[in-house]
């Protein structure tokens, strides 16, 4: 069968007529004879005719010819065949595809569709199979499976939790159909939830295959589907000593105001409750204030049910998040000095946090992890202790470079050969820096160093303002080592009287922070650790105006939290424990929408962007075709006539043209 790529081309043809009409304007030269005198001549009466014929008919006929060639090549003409499938008993396949998104389940969606697809199994003829799409995964049925199954099967379908996907599903479709079926039709049940459908994207009639709609989950006379409530978000947080705040946030997602009950539910039983208004297309939030007790959970939620109960609840942890951990690294062989400025380093750590929500703890433990090589050791921060040759020993580099690059903090003090330290740092290209020499030495202790008044720009200057400032200034550093000549990316938080820098600090992109003091944290360095004034630089140079909030990791379903071997995958609603973790997960979001796609956008997504009169697209209509291009054939064809035309209506060769007689 003859097609046309660009059918609008073929208006072109009417370009045909110019030369016809060239050819009927067009009247011969009749050759000049020359006569001595005209005298003997008789004048004669030429005939008047009543209609002009075209001339040079064989030319017109060529030239006709090549417009009509033209034409067609610019119509990009092609044959096609249909496809043919072998014909076999039962060749008719159909696939039921149901939509099993956490939406489905209100509304009466997902009943609805049950009971629809139960009347197609039993009224169609052929083969059939099914798939679901929406509960952690997809889960098939093979064409070809008897229909008592797939009815016991579909009756026992149930709704999921994670996130509707249904470009996923879309994609397996043309999987599922055998090359013998005669006719291919899928049968899709939804609610056609936008937040899941506006995503996919495919051609399915041009696979051969039919597509019927069944949208379900509109509401009826009772649950209109604009009528829900949902519970957007809720947050536990201290409220002082020995107490929480629970707020939480209600979407109010029709038309109109709402009066809306939430209720608190600790140990079963309704703690409190609170009644405010919640705008149209808006949201309000409530609170609720309780003393800190054995009680670790608690509920909140709707007094009332609507159109979707499942976003209409939340679960909520009420004991503090789990310690930040921090560790240690530093030589197998630990004197006196290290183990003084250990002691005061972990006291610097733990006081920056507090006794509940927000604390700090040692763990020895996960700093070996790291030091032996392991990336996933859930460290905060760690602290280097007189890093010297044994930290070459142990080629340590490439872990703690790895740990910075995935948004570790790191703070370095110096051995007691400072050039051992800097001959590190810099190798390893976390600092730039010329090292001039250590400035102190045997004269330490009688002619401290003091540390520099901090600028106003500064955060340092804000802690330490006022009297807490005053111990800070007198604080003696005896002894640490000269820095020149340091890099572009390195930052001087703190410096002494002279504008020498006594910490170096660098942020990573990644997020990671190293800090390098080039003094330690003992008396024979400082007198810092007799002073309370210093606990707070440190943890304010190392962790700067980081956001010390400790919440649970919260996850919907579908995700994950953890690395490697050691995962966790969220799969419904509630807290759950994972290793010295709790983890909330939440019902997702965007299922709560009521918004659905529009049959014209149903039309224009499953069509490829074309428009049909129904919901019912069928292969004959765009079917699977072979094209055949005959594109180059009348490109040959133009060219040929173009040639041949060229040469008939060139002008005969002669020294006296103008007697000739020329074509049309």
């Amino acid at each position: 069968m003859l097609e046309f790529g660009q059918p609008a081309a073929l208006w072109t043809g009417l370009a045909i007529g110019l030369p016809i009409l060239a050819h009927m304007a067009y009247r011969r030269i009749t050759e000049k004879h020359a006569f001595s005198s005209i005298r003997f001549i008789t004048p004669s009466q030429i005939p008047r005719t009543g209609r002009r014929t075209p001339t040079d008919l064989l030319l017109l006929l060529l030239r006709i010819l090549l417009f009509v060639a033209v034409t067609m090549l610019l119509a990009d003409p092609f044959l096609s065949s249909p496809e043919d499938p072998k014909v076999t008993t039962n060749a008719q396949e159909t696939l039921l595809a149901v939509d099993l998104s956490p939406s489905m389940a209100g509304w009466n969606g997902l009943r609805d569709a049950k009971k629809r697809l139960k009347i197609k199994l039993q009224d169609a003829e052929g083969k059939f199979g099914m798939i679901s799409f929406g509960q952690n995964g997809l889960k098939e049925w093979p064409i070809g499976t008897s229909v008592e199954e797939l009815l016991k099967s579909l009756e026992q379908l149930e709704h999921g939790w994670m996130k509707g996907d249904a470009q996923s599903a879309i994609q397996r479709i043309p999987t599922f159909f055998s090359n013998e079926a005669t006719k291919k039709i899928l049968v899709i049940a939804s609610d056609f939830q936008k937040s899941d459908w506006q995503g996919a994207d495919i051609n399915l009639p041009r696979e051969g295959i039919e597509v019927e709609i069944i949208k379900v989950g509109q509401g009826d006379e009772m649950t209109d589907r604009a009528e829900n409530l949902s519970i957007a978000d809720a947050r536990v947080v201290p409220a002082g000593p020995d107490r929480v705040r629970i707020w939480s946030v209600v979407r109010n997602w029709s038309k109109v105001n709402r009066d809306v009950v939430l209720e608190l539910i600790v140990g079963g039983k309704i703690e409190d409750n609170a009644s405010f208004l919640v705008p149209a297309s808006g949201s309000a939030q409530a609170q609720f204030i309780l003393p800190s007790s054995e009680i670790s959970q608690a509920t909140v939620r709707l007094s009332k049910s609507d159109s979707l109960n499942l976003d209409n609840q939340r679960q909520v942890w009420l004991k503090a998040p789990p310690a930040k951990r921090f560790g240690f690294w530093n030589s197998g062989d630990e004197d006196e000095e290290t183990q003084m400025e250990k002691n005061f380093l972990r006291t610097a750590v733990e006081s920056a946090g507090d006794n509940g929500w927000n604390r700090w703890a040692e763990n020895s433990g996960n700093a070996d992890e790291l030091r032996m090589g392991e990336e996933n050791s859930n460290l905060e921060f760690l602290m280097i202790l007189g890093m010297g040759k044994w930290f070459e020993a142990e080629q340590l580099s490439d872990p703690l470079d790895s740990y910075l690059r995935n948004g570790g903090v790191v703070m370095i003090t110096p051995n007691n050969i400072f050039g051992e330290t800097a001959s590190v740092i810099r190798k390893a290209g976390w600092f730039n820096f010329s090292f001039v020499r250590v400035a102190g030495g045997a004269n330490s202790f009688r002619n401290p160093f003091r540390i520099g008044a901090l600028s106003e720009e500064s955060v340092l200057s804000q802690v330490f303002s006022g009297k807490g400032g005053r111990d800070l200034y007198l604080t003696a550093i005896r002894k640490f080592g000269i820095l020149k000549n340091l890099g572009d990316e390195v930052d001087v938080p703190l410096r002494d009287r002279e504008g020498r820098p006594l910490a170096l600090l660098r942020n990573f992109d990644s997020g990671g922070r190293l800090i390098f003091m080039p003094f330690r944290m003992n008396t024979e360095w400082s007198d810092l650790p007799l002073r309370t004034s210093f606990l707070p630089v440190l943890m304010e140079i190392s962790h700067g105006n980081e956001d010390t909030e400790q919440t649970l990791p919260i996850l919907e379903p579908g995700e994950r939290y953890g690395e490697s071997d050691q995962q966790f995958t969220a799969t419904q609603p509630g807290i759950h424990r994972f290793g010295e973790r709790w983890l909330e997960v939440v019902f997702p979001p965007a299922e709560s929408s009521v918004d659905t796609i529009s049959e014209n956008e149903l039309k224009d997504m499953l069509k490829g962007g074309l428009v049909s009169d129904s919901l019912r697209f069928s292969r004959s209509e765009v079917g699977k075709k072979e094209h055949n291009s005959l594109w180059l054939w009348f490109a040959i064809l133009a060219a040929t006539f173009l040639t041949i035309e060229m040469i008939w209506s060139r002008p005969p060769y002669s020294s006296n043209q103008e007697k000739g007689i020329s074509n049309a």
